[in-house]
């Protein structure tokens, strides 16, 4: 037999890859669907809760400053053990069995009303509970999508997501004025309940194979690995002035948002579904941020790309802002309000879901699960002080010139991203030299 009769060999390997990239396209679905539908539940506790404290249980300034700070205080303590933990094990494990223990915890709010024993106290032990838990199964989750999308497509993917996410928030948040006028603000929590069981049943569908976390030192310890997390984290050049803009800015809006609250509904006197119908406002804002973000990032000569794309967005958070504080009752107002909230949001999305992509394309994937997390820890850990400190401030000056102060401190995360290299990123960077720093004009 000469060489040209020889059979030639079997070539399974394009039916192989073509299998397995439907594969990684469905369970990318199952994996945003899943998400999705915990942001829906989640917009409608949103609502809810805070509307529980201040309709139901009569919520003094002081009192909602500390049921903020509870929901707000819990990345202190477990972001950077989450972390850690995230980068030891199988990530898809740990977000599924988070979204079980986050819907059993909740279930606690909508049973004890029914009993009339709900009380705020109670409130502020399963905000906190449920944060704790969240924020493991947030960290897993986030560090779990780049096994599933990688180079170019992990930026589309984070667009996609940011944009669906948004459209379920808005969703949510007209669900909730809905439920909560048909069954009452306790038992439109039982959504959110479900929510988290239907993510988990979602994440329990994923058959794309996860890589094995790397193999650690005989003596390595939380402890150890948590401190190299830092370190890496702290030294990167693109990574450490992102996750510094954030904590500036999660500081300024948390406390924003604390007052924001107590003004419409105490001197505005908007009624839930107003509250509700405004929020989702927000979630509108988001799809519109979420769908331009990633196009409008694209470098555009030499002056445009991602980095003038984040600093854009952040400007928006100060300017939306302003117009507020002039706000009185009435229609007009209400409709000027949701402009401002949606015109917030669109730059909040916008950012936020490029900043992730950086800092994913940027980082070493053995840090995945740290970086995120002592971003988490950086960013979002002290938010509970910024709400505790929002009560507190109300007390000293007044409603109006604290929700002043907090308005011109939003554009803190603008100023810190504005002096760092972050502001000449014209592309994605890379982690393959090491330092992400490729992409810097």
């Amino acid at each position: 037999m000469t060489a040209c009769d020889e059979p030639l060999p079997s070539v399974p390997v394009p039916h192989a890859a073509a299998e397995a990239e439907r594969t990684v396209h469905r369970d990318l679905s199952l994996y945003n669907n899943g998400l999705a539908v915990g942001v829906l539940g989640g917009a409608v506790t949103s609502v809810a809760l805070p509307s529980l404290a201040l309709f139901t249980l009569k919520a003094t300034p002081m009192e909602m400053g500390i049921l903020y700070a509870a929901q707000r205080f819990p990345p202190a303590l477990t972001a950077l053990f989450s972390g850690a933990l995230v980068d030891r094990h199988r990530k898809l494990g740990l977000l599924r069995w988070g979204k079980v223990a986050g819907g059993l915890l909740l279930l606690v709010v909508p049973v004890t009303a029914l009993t009339d024993s709900l009380s705020l106290v109670l409130l502020c032990v399963v905000g906190f509970a449920l944060a704790a838990v969240n924020d493991v199964s947030s960290t897993a989750g986030i560090s779990y999508l780049p096994s599933l999308a990688r180079g170019e497509n992990l930026a589309a993917a984070n667009s996609r997501m940011g944009a669906l996410f948004s459209f379920t928030d808005a969703a949510g948040s007209y669900l909730a004025s809905g439920l909560i006028a048909a069954l009452g603000t306790s038992r439109a929590i039982l959504a959110d309940v479900a929510s988290y069981f239907i993510s988990a049943a979602c994440m329990a569908k994923i058959r794309t194979p996860e890589p094995h976390p790397e193999p650690r030192p005989a003596d390595s310890t939380l402890r150890r690995e948590i401190k190299e997390g830092l370190g890496y984290t702290c030294r990167h050049p693109v990574i450490r002035p992102i996750v510094l803009s954030n904590t500036a800015l999660a500081l300024a809006t948390t406390a924003w948002d604390v007052l924001f609250l107590i003004y419409v509904v105490r001197q505005l006197h908007w009624l839930p579904v107003v509250l509700a119908v405004v929020m989702g406002c927000a979630s509108v804002g988001g799809v519109a941020g979420a769908l331009a973000g990633r196009r409008l990032a694209e470098p555009r000569g030499t002056r445009w790309g991602v980095g003038p794309l984040m600093l854009c967005a952040l400007a928006l958070h100060p300017l939306a802002l302003a117009p507020v504080l002039f706000a009185g009752p009435g229609t007009f107002w209400q409709i000027a309000i949701g402009a401002c909230v949606t015109c917030r949001f669109a730059g909040a999305t916008a950012h936020g879901s490029n900043q992730r992509s950086v800092r994913q394309s940027a980082c070493d994937p053995k840090y995945q699960g740290r970086q995120q997390s002592i971003g988490t820890w950086i960013t979002f850990g002290p938010r509970f002080l910024s709400a505790l400190g929002a009560g507190a401030l109300v007390g000293a000056i007044g409603l109006k010139p604290s929700m002043t102060i907090a308005a011109i401190a939003t554009a803190g995360g603008f100023i810190v991203l504005l002096l760092s290299p972050v502001r000449r990123l014209r592309t994605m960077p890379s982690a393959g030299d090491g330092s992400g720093v490729a992409g810097l004009a």
